[in-house]
């Protein structure tokens, strides 16, 4: 069969690498792809959505795979479905978990699912009000839509509260996404993402990992898109997936189907293990990035045919993902100055010593190519480089064997990435 992979980051990549992989397929476009998905299918342009239904049409693509979130929030899938196309992902109005935190904020008090007090704002005068009368490092101040994992503000002082909120309300700098905000109650403790497949009320298994967000080793400095992440974390046991299963997800899918926008796809719970019990912080409508480099490796199932499987409604079987029992790390190569400004076209080395090896892969992200076969810097987040092992140590030693085997003018990266994830 042909199948269309839309996206062109990291994230594409892993799920292209591993879509290669399926006896069931035949061709794989990917749009816009990277300097390096080409390896794994055909890279086309970037298309609109009604391009990409016609291009579904004419090249009798059986499956589209959505990668980001903007195209789910935009509507792709309602308009595949009007066009009678098969394509893996939420609805419009479901992809409103990640699209919208306030929506999805009121979702979780409405059905009692655990998560942080917060309250709304609309305006620059009532957040700093807020502010002026609560202790700014015992909040969280969030943009209501979507932000490529920039738009969580983690203040500590009035400083800092003052620097966010003037980013949001008078640069305007995330634009619609930061008309509403949310301050949020700052939660204590461990973070993990969790991954399951949902049709309608049908939730898989759990995949987990943890990233690490944070620009500088020892989590400091700005946020980023994640700039590494490990998986399955060394906590992770069946009795965490239980009670995550059954007191989150589950009870998630049930709730959106109340709420009649069933979620089919991929849930991305963004979760945070507390003294008080397992809280939501997010829910994301797609496949994580850096987390999808990681555990998409310790897939063993046949990618394709579960999310086709996942792609039908009504689902009449359970879908379980068959994972390896192996440990996975992956290090992102950013360029310099990311998140903030950066320069890219610089041209990155090493990469013919850095294909898929045993036990260790490279996955291209803010990369592209040009006509004498070189690979050039065309992003933030750059690479990532991922190491499988039999325990942490060893993943973690691959992972950085293959960072020092690759680099490019202004390569930035984490030395920590695999430690500090403990309980």
């Amino acid at each position: 069969m042909n199948v269309l992979l839309i996206g062109g980051g990291g994230r594409e990549s892993a799920i292209a690498w591993k879509i290669s992989q399926s006896k069931l397929l035949d061709t794989l476009y990917i749009s816009p792809g990277n300097g390096g998905t080409s390896a794994f299918g055909t890279n086309i342009p970037e298309l609109s959505i009604q391009e990409s239904i016609h291009f579904a049409h004419q090249n009798k693509v059986s499956l589209t795979i959505v990668g980001p979130e903007a195209p789910l929030i935009d509507g792709i899938v309602d308009e595949f479905k009007k066009n009678k196309l098969t394509i893996f992902g939420p609805t419009k109005s479901a992809s409103n978990i990640e699209g919208s935190k306030i929506w999805a904020k009121n979702l979780f008090k409405k059905y009692s699912i655990p998560c942080a007090k917060s309250t709304q704002f609309s305006n620059l005068e009532s957040s700093l009000e807020f502010f002026n009368n609560n202790n700014p490092s015992e909040w969280v101040i969030k943009v209501n839509g979507i932000a490529s994992g920039k738009g969580v503000f983690l203040p500590e002082s009035l400083e800092d509260v003052n620097e966010a909120l003037k980013e949001i309300f008078i640069e305007n700098k995330f634009g619609k996404s930061g008309e509403e905000i949310l301050i949020e109650e700052r939660l204590y403790g461990t973070e993990i993402s969790v991954f399951a497949l949902v049709n309608n009320k049908n939730v898989s298994n759990c995949v987990p990992a943890c990233d690490y967000k944070r620009i500088f080793d020892g989590d400091i400095g700005p946020n980023t898109g994640g700039m590494g992440a490990i998986s399955p974390p060394p906590f992770w046991t069946s009795d965490m997936e239980k009670k995550i299963k059954n007191n989150i997800i589950i009870p998630t899918a049930e709730a959106m189907a109340n709420e009649g926008c069933p979620y089919t796809g991929i849930l991305f719970a963004g979760l945070i293990i507390t003294k008080k019990g397992i809280k939501v912080l997010e829910f994301n409508c797609r496949f994580g990035d850096p987390e999808t480099q990681v555990f998409m490796p310790r897939i063993k199932s046949d990618l394709l045919e579960i999310l086709i499987k996942s792609s039908k409604s009504p689902l009449n079987e359970n879908i379980h993902i068959e994972l390896e029992d192996t440990y996975s790390t992956g290090v992102v190569l950013a360029s310099n100055g990311y998140p903030g400004k950066y320069i890219s076209n610089k041209e990155i080395v090493g990469l013919s010593g850095s294909k898929e090896e045993f036990r260790s892969i490279v996955f291209h992200a803010g990369t592209k190519s040009n006509n004498l076969s070189k690979i050039y810097t065309d992003g933030g987040r750059v690479l990532i480089c991922v190491g499988l092992g039999k325990d942490y140590k060893e993943s973690k030693e691959l992972a950085y064997k293959k960072v020092r085997s690759v680099k490019f003018d202004g390569m930035h990266y984490r030395k920590d990435i695999g430690e500090n994830r403990n309980l």
